[in-house]
């Protein structure tokens, strides 16, 4: 399965290819702290992930700090009328508003993504 996500203890970085590097790049998802990274080939770049989590939980450690993991904040969707409609006639034929709805859906896609993340690595 081909994948743009890699992990390590937890965290998840997305990996983009940087041309004016030569090389690939990555970000750890969710996080206010910055931990960005790069590699030339996927093993650098999975090596460097795991220096970067490491120093970043040194970092943490030596400053008294919590590690973060978890992102918290409002989630917007820019959609079509006719999205809005049918998300609104489904969510009301299940009983549930269009949040619990849509929470609901995206909850059981996204555990689905991280299990086979996690079985990859």
């Amino acid at each position: 399965m081909l994948s743009n996500v890699i992990s390590y203890r937890g965290y998840h970085a997305e990996i983009k290819y940087d041309p004016s590097a030569d090389a690939f790049h990555a970000r750890v998802l969710g996080m206010r702290d910055v931990i960005s990274f790069y590699g030339r080939t996927p093993e650098e770049l999975r090596q460097e992930m795991q220096a970067a989590i490491e120093d970043y939980l040194e970092w943490c450690e030596a400053d008294g700090a919590r590690p973060e993991k978890s992102w918290t904040g409002k989630l917007t969707l820019r959609s079509d009328e006719a999205f809005r409609r049918r998300v609104l006639i489904a969510a009301a034929a299940r009983g549930q508003s269009v949040s619990a709805w849509i929470n609901q859906l995206a909850d059981r896609e996204s555990r689905k993504i991280l299990a086979e993340l996690e079985n990859e690595t």
